[in-house]
Protein backbone atom coordinates (compact mmCIF):
# COMPACT_ATOMS: atom_id res chain seq x y z
CA UNK A 1 0.00 0.00 0.00
CA UNK A 2 1.58 3.35 -1.03
CA UNK A 3 2.11 5.95 1.65
CA UNK A 4 -0.28 8.91 1.79
CA UNK A 5 1.54 12.11 0.72
CA UNK A 6 1.41 15.06 3.09
CA UNK A 7 1.41 17.57 0.24
CA UNK A 8 1.04 17.46 -3.55
CA UNK A 9 2.19 20.49 -5.52
CA UNK A 10 1.34 21.50 -9.09
CA UNK A 11 4.11 23.74 -10.44
CA UNK A 12 3.25 25.68 -13.64
CA UNK A 13 5.82 25.88 -16.42
CA UNK A 14 4.85 28.99 -18.35
CA UNK A 15 6.33 30.39 -21.55
CA UNK A 16 6.84 34.02 -22.57
CA UNK A 17 5.16 33.58 -25.95
CA UNK A 18 2.94 31.03 -27.61
CA UNK A 19 4.88 28.00 -28.85
CA UNK A 20 4.87 27.75 -32.62
CA UNK A 21 5.83 24.81 -34.84
CA UNK A 22 9.01 26.53 -36.00
CA UNK A 23 10.15 26.74 -32.37
CA UNK A 24 10.32 22.95 -32.12
CA UNK A 25 11.68 22.23 -35.60
CA UNK A 26 14.68 19.86 -35.39
CA UNK A 27 14.38 19.77 -31.58
CA UNK A 28 14.73 16.52 -29.63
CA UNK A 29 11.48 16.18 -27.69
CA UNK A 30 12.93 15.52 -24.23
CA UNK A 31 15.66 18.15 -24.54
CA UNK A 32 13.11 20.74 -25.67
CA UNK A 33 10.78 20.07 -22.72
CA UNK A 34 13.77 20.22 -20.36
CA UNK A 35 14.74 23.58 -21.87
CA UNK A 36 11.25 24.98 -21.29
CA UNK A 37 11.28 23.81 -17.68
CA UNK A 38 14.66 25.38 -17.00
CA UNK A 39 13.67 28.65 -18.68
CA UNK A 40 10.63 28.85 -16.36
CA UNK A 41 12.90 28.49 -13.32
CA UNK A 42 11.34 25.21 -12.21
CA UNK A 43 13.60 22.50 -10.80
CA UNK A 44 12.98 18.81 -11.37
CA UNK A 45 13.20 16.34 -8.49
CA UNK A 46 13.18 12.57 -8.28
CA UNK A 47 9.68 11.04 -8.73
CA UNK A 48 8.14 14.20 -10.19
CA UNK A 49 5.39 13.77 -12.76
CA UNK A 50 5.56 16.03 -15.82
CA UNK A 51 2.18 16.73 -17.43
CA UNK A 52 2.41 18.15 -20.96
CA UNK A 53 -0.40 19.56 -23.10
CA UNK A 54 -1.28 17.74 -26.29
CA UNK A 55 -0.64 20.88 -28.36
CA UNK A 56 3.08 20.95 -27.53
CA UNK A 57 3.25 17.17 -27.89
CA UNK A 58 1.64 17.43 -31.33
CA UNK A 59 4.14 20.04 -32.48
CA UNK A 60 6.98 17.80 -31.30
CA UNK A 61 5.44 14.88 -33.17
CA UNK A 62 4.91 16.75 -36.44
CA UNK A 63 1.15 16.91 -36.05
CA UNK A 64 0.61 20.27 -37.72
CA UNK A 65 -1.35 19.99 -41.00
CA UNK A 66 -2.01 22.68 -43.59
CA UNK A 67 -5.67 22.50 -44.63
CA UNK A 68 -4.76 23.48 -48.19
CA UNK A 69 -2.80 20.22 -48.50
CA UNK A 70 -5.74 18.00 -47.51
CA UNK A 71 -7.54 16.23 -50.36
CA UNK A 72 -11.07 15.21 -49.26
CA UNK A 73 -12.40 11.81 -50.29
CA UNK A 74 -15.84 11.22 -51.75
CA UNK A 75 -17.11 10.18 -48.31
CA UNK A 76 -15.71 13.35 -46.73
CA UNK A 77 -17.39 15.48 -49.40
CA UNK A 78 -20.76 13.78 -48.87
CA UNK A 79 -20.53 14.06 -45.07
CA UNK A 80 -19.37 17.65 -45.39
CA UNK A 81 -22.45 18.40 -47.48
CA UNK A 82 -24.80 16.59 -45.07
CA UNK A 83 -23.42 18.31 -41.98
CA UNK A 84 -22.52 21.69 -43.52
CA UNK A 85 -18.82 21.24 -42.77
CA UNK A 86 -15.53 21.79 -44.54
CA UNK A 87 -14.85 18.46 -46.32
CA UNK A 88 -11.13 18.85 -45.63
CA UNK A 89 -11.75 18.94 -41.88
CA UNK A 90 -14.11 15.98 -42.18
CA UNK A 91 -11.41 14.10 -44.07
CA UNK A 92 -8.94 14.61 -41.23
CA UNK A 93 -11.45 13.33 -38.67
CA UNK A 94 -12.12 10.22 -40.77
CA UNK A 95 -8.39 9.57 -41.08
CA UNK A 96 -7.97 9.76 -37.30
CA UNK A 97 -10.57 7.11 -36.46
CA UNK A 98 -14.11 5.82 -36.77
CA UNK A 99 -16.84 8.32 -35.91
CA UNK A 100 -18.84 6.96 -32.97
CA UNK A 101 -21.64 9.54 -32.80
CA UNK A 102 -22.43 13.00 -34.18
CA UNK A 103 -23.66 15.62 -31.69
CA UNK A 104 -25.98 18.22 -33.31
CA UNK A 105 -24.95 21.26 -31.25
CA UNK A 106 -26.78 23.69 -33.55
CA UNK A 107 -30.06 22.03 -32.57
CA UNK A 108 -29.17 21.36 -28.94
CA UNK A 109 -28.30 25.01 -28.32
CA UNK A 110 -31.83 25.93 -29.43
CA UNK A 111 -33.34 24.08 -26.47
CA UNK A 112 -34.30 26.97 -24.14
CA UNK A 113 -33.00 25.37 -20.94
CA UNK A 114 -29.68 24.47 -22.59
CA UNK A 115 -29.25 27.91 -24.12
CA UNK A 116 -29.94 29.59 -20.80
CA UNK A 117 -27.42 27.36 -19.05
CA UNK A 118 -24.75 27.98 -21.69
CA UNK A 119 -25.32 31.73 -21.57
CA UNK A 120 -24.36 31.60 -17.90
CA UNK A 121 -21.07 29.99 -18.92
CA UNK A 122 -19.80 32.63 -21.32
CA UNK A 123 -18.98 36.34 -21.30
CA UNK A 124 -20.32 36.72 -24.86
CA UNK A 125 -23.67 34.88 -25.31
CA UNK A 126 -24.19 36.16 -28.85
CA UNK A 127 -20.84 34.85 -30.09
CA UNK A 128 -21.40 31.59 -28.23
CA UNK A 129 -24.74 30.93 -29.93
CA UNK A 130 -23.35 31.90 -33.33
CA UNK A 131 -20.40 29.58 -32.77
CA UNK A 132 -22.65 26.59 -32.16
CA UNK A 133 -25.00 27.54 -34.98
CA UNK A 134 -22.23 27.94 -37.58
CA UNK A 135 -18.69 26.87 -36.66
CA UNK A 136 -19.52 24.01 -34.29
CA UNK A 137 -22.91 23.00 -35.61
CA UNK A 138 -22.11 19.26 -35.62
CA UNK A 139 -19.40 17.62 -33.52
CA UNK A 140 -17.98 14.25 -34.56
CA UNK A 141 -17.01 12.04 -31.63
CA UNK A 142 -14.18 9.58 -32.24
CA UNK A 143 -12.67 7.06 -29.85
CA UNK A 144 -8.91 7.51 -29.87
CA UNK A 145 -6.26 6.73 -27.27
CA UNK A 146 -8.88 5.03 -25.06
CA UNK A 147 -11.11 8.09 -24.76
CA UNK A 148 -14.01 9.57 -26.74
CA UNK A 149 -12.75 12.86 -28.17
CA UNK A 150 -14.52 15.72 -29.90
CA UNK A 151 -13.31 15.85 -33.51
CA UNK A 152 -10.80 13.06 -32.73
CA UNK A 153 -8.81 15.57 -30.69
CA UNK A 154 -8.06 17.72 -33.75
CA UNK A 155 -7.45 21.29 -32.61
CA UNK A 156 -8.68 24.06 -34.89
CA UNK A 157 -7.76 26.81 -32.41
CA UNK A 158 -4.45 28.03 -30.98
CA UNK A 159 -2.82 26.94 -34.24
CA UNK A 160 -1.30 29.12 -36.97
CA UNK A 161 -3.80 30.41 -39.52
CA UNK A 162 -4.91 27.84 -42.09
CA UNK A 163 -3.42 25.00 -40.02
CA UNK A 164 -4.91 22.41 -37.65
CA UNK A 165 -3.15 20.25 -35.09
CA UNK A 166 -3.53 16.47 -34.88
CA UNK A 167 -2.83 14.42 -31.78
CA UNK A 168 0.41 12.39 -31.72
CA UNK A 169 0.07 9.06 -33.50
CA UNK A 170 1.57 7.17 -30.54
CA UNK A 171 1.39 9.35 -27.39
CA UNK A 172 2.90 6.67 -25.14
CA UNK A 173 5.92 6.31 -27.39
CA UNK A 174 6.35 10.09 -27.42
CA UNK A 175 5.93 10.19 -23.62
CA UNK A 176 8.73 7.66 -23.33
CA UNK A 177 11.01 9.71 -25.56
CA UNK A 178 10.34 12.87 -23.57
CA UNK A 179 10.88 11.02 -20.31
CA UNK A 180 14.25 9.64 -21.43
CA UNK A 181 15.40 13.09 -22.54
CA UNK A 182 14.28 14.81 -19.33
CA UNK A 183 15.86 12.15 -17.13
CA UNK A 184 19.12 12.40 -19.04
CA UNK A 185 19.12 16.19 -18.74
CA UNK A 186 18.27 16.46 -15.03
CA UNK A 187 19.68 13.14 -13.81
CA UNK A 188 16.52 12.14 -11.91
CA UNK A 189 13.70 9.60 -12.37
CA UNK A 190 10.38 11.09 -13.52
CA UNK A 191 7.09 10.08 -15.11
CA UNK A 192 5.49 11.83 -18.09
CA UNK A 193 1.80 12.25 -18.98
CA UNK A 194 0.41 13.82 -22.15
CA UNK A 195 -2.99 15.46 -21.66
CA UNK A 196 -5.88 16.53 -23.85
CA UNK A 197 -9.34 17.96 -23.21
CA UNK A 198 -12.39 15.70 -23.41
CA UNK A 199 -16.08 16.38 -22.89
CA UNK A 200 -17.49 14.96 -19.66
CA UNK A 201 -20.28 12.52 -20.51
CA UNK A 202 -23.49 13.46 -18.72
CA UNK A 203 -22.18 16.86 -17.63
CA UNK A 204 -21.92 20.27 -19.23
CA UNK A 205 -18.22 20.91 -19.55
CA UNK A 206 -14.88 19.26 -20.17
CA UNK A 207 -11.68 18.38 -18.39
CA UNK A 208 -8.21 17.17 -19.24
CA UNK A 209 -7.56 13.44 -19.46
CA UNK A 210 -4.45 11.45 -20.28
CA UNK A 211 -3.83 10.35 -23.86
CA UNK A 212 -0.35 8.97 -23.20
CA UNK A 213 2.03 8.22 -20.36
CA UNK A 214 5.41 6.75 -19.44
CA UNK A 215 7.02 5.73 -16.17
CA UNK A 216 3.83 5.50 -14.10
CA UNK A 217 1.24 2.80 -13.50
CA UNK A 218 -1.90 4.32 -15.06
CA UNK A 219 -4.29 2.75 -12.53
CA UNK A 220 -4.47 1.56 -8.95
CA UNK A 221 -5.01 -2.17 -8.49
CA UNK A 222 -7.14 -2.66 -5.41
CA UNK A 223 -10.43 -3.90 -6.80
CA UNK A 224 -12.22 -6.22 -4.36
CA UNK A 225 -9.66 -5.47 -1.67
CA UNK A 226 -11.39 -5.34 1.76
CA UNK A 227 -12.55 -1.87 2.77
CA UNK A 228 -12.37 -0.26 6.23
CA UNK A 229 -15.03 -2.69 7.45
CA UNK A 230 -13.45 -5.76 5.89
CA UNK A 231 -15.94 -5.97 3.01
CA UNK A 232 -14.47 -6.58 -0.48
CA UNK A 233 -15.37 -3.60 -2.67
CA UNK A 234 -15.84 -3.45 -6.43
CA UNK A 235 -13.96 -0.15 -6.76
CA UNK A 236 -10.26 0.41 -6.36
CA UNK A 237 -9.28 0.87 -10.01
CA UNK A 238 -8.59 4.59 -9.95
CA UNK A 239 -7.47 6.23 -13.19
CA UNK A 240 -4.35 7.82 -11.72
CA UNK A 241 -3.20 9.39 -14.98
CA UNK A 242 -6.61 11.02 -15.55
CA UNK A 243 -6.76 12.39 -12.00
CA UNK A 244 -3.35 14.00 -12.48
CA UNK A 245 -4.33 15.31 -15.92
CA UNK A 246 -7.53 16.88 -14.60
CA UNK A 247 -5.72 18.89 -11.93
CA UNK A 248 -2.86 19.79 -14.27
CA UNK A 249 -5.42 21.00 -16.81
CA UNK A 250 -6.76 23.54 -14.31
CA UNK A 251 -3.26 24.95 -13.99
CA UNK A 252 -2.60 24.91 -17.74
CA UNK A 253 -5.88 26.60 -18.68
CA UNK A 254 -7.55 26.28 -22.08
CA UNK A 255 -7.08 29.61 -23.85
CA UNK A 256 -4.28 32.17 -23.45
CA UNK A 257 -2.59 31.13 -20.22
CA UNK A 258 0.59 29.95 -22.00
CA UNK A 259 1.27 27.19 -19.46
CA UNK A 260 1.82 24.05 -21.55
CA UNK A 261 3.58 22.04 -18.83
CA UNK A 262 2.86 21.32 -15.16
CA UNK A 263 5.27 19.57 -12.81
CA UNK A 264 3.47 17.50 -10.17
CA UNK A 265 5.47 16.94 -7.00
CA UNK A 266 4.83 14.88 -3.89
CA UNK A 267 2.59 12.25 -5.47
CA UNK A 268 3.16 8.64 -4.48
CA UNK A 269 2.79 6.46 -7.56
CA UNK A 270 3.81 3.06 -8.79
CA UNK A 271 6.03 2.46 -11.85
CA UNK A 272 4.79 0.88 -15.05
CA UNK A 273 4.33 -2.88 -14.95
CA UNK A 274 6.09 -5.14 -17.41
CA UNK A 275 3.12 -7.55 -17.49
CA UNK A 276 0.57 -4.88 -18.52
CA UNK A 277 -0.93 -4.31 -21.95
CA UNK A 278 1.02 -1.74 -23.98
CA UNK A 279 0.22 1.95 -23.91
CA UNK A 280 -3.36 3.13 -23.58
CA UNK A 281 -4.63 -0.44 -24.00
CA UNK A 282 -3.99 -0.73 -20.26
CA UNK A 283 -6.95 1.56 -19.52
CA UNK A 284 -9.23 0.63 -22.43
CA UNK A 285 -11.81 -2.11 -22.69
CA UNK A 286 -10.28 -5.09 -24.53
CA UNK A 287 -10.72 -4.92 -28.28
CA UNK A 288 -14.03 -6.34 -29.48
CA UNK A 289 -15.73 -6.33 -26.07
CA UNK A 290 -17.46 -2.94 -26.07
CA UNK A 291 -20.39 -4.12 -28.22
CA UNK A 292 -20.86 -7.08 -25.85
CA UNK A 293 -20.76 -4.68 -22.92
CA UNK A 294 -23.43 -2.52 -24.61
CA UNK A 295 -25.61 -5.51 -25.50
CA UNK A 296 -25.52 -7.00 -22.01
CA UNK A 297 -26.29 -3.58 -20.53
CA UNK A 298 -29.30 -3.16 -22.81
CA UNK A 299 -30.65 -6.59 -21.81
CA UNK A 300 -30.21 -5.81 -18.11
CA UNK A 301 -31.92 -2.43 -18.53
CA UNK A 302 -34.85 -4.09 -20.31
CA UNK A 303 -35.10 -6.46 -17.36
CA UNK A 304 -35.29 -3.43 -15.07
CA UNK A 305 -38.09 -1.93 -17.18
CA UNK A 306 -39.97 -5.21 -17.03
CA UNK A 307 -39.59 -5.32 -13.25
CA UNK A 308 -40.86 -1.75 -12.96
CA UNK A 309 -43.82 -2.62 -15.17
CA UNK A 310 -45.02 -5.66 -13.23
CA UNK A 311 -44.46 -3.96 -9.85
CA UNK A 312 -47.45 -1.63 -10.46
CA UNK A 313 -45.77 1.02 -8.31
CA UNK A 314 -44.99 4.33 -9.95
CA UNK A 315 -42.98 5.77 -7.07
CA UNK A 316 -40.82 3.88 -4.61
CA UNK A 317 -41.85 4.53 -1.03
CA UNK A 318 -39.27 5.68 1.48
CA UNK A 319 -38.04 2.69 3.50
CA UNK A 320 -35.95 4.40 6.17
CA UNK A 321 -37.63 4.97 9.54
CA UNK A 322 -36.82 8.26 11.20
CA UNK A 323 -35.78 7.99 14.82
Amino acid sequence: MPSVPSEIRFLPVSVAEAIRPEHVADEQSGAYIAKLIEAAGVTIEDQDVIAISSKVASFLDGGLVRLADVVPSRKAKILGWLFHRDPKKVQLVLEEGKVFVVVPMRRIIRIPAVRKMMERRTTDPETMVKGYEVNNAFTFIVKKHAVYLDEAGIDHTNSPEEFVTLLPEDPCRLSGEIREGVQEHFGVSVAVILTDTATSVGRVGSQDVAIGYSGIDPVTRETFVPDLFGIPRAGGIDLVIDSISGMAGLVMGQTIEKTPIVVVRGLSYQPERADELPGMEAVSWPAGTEWKFALLTIFSTMKLWFGNLIAFQRKTKRSRVRS
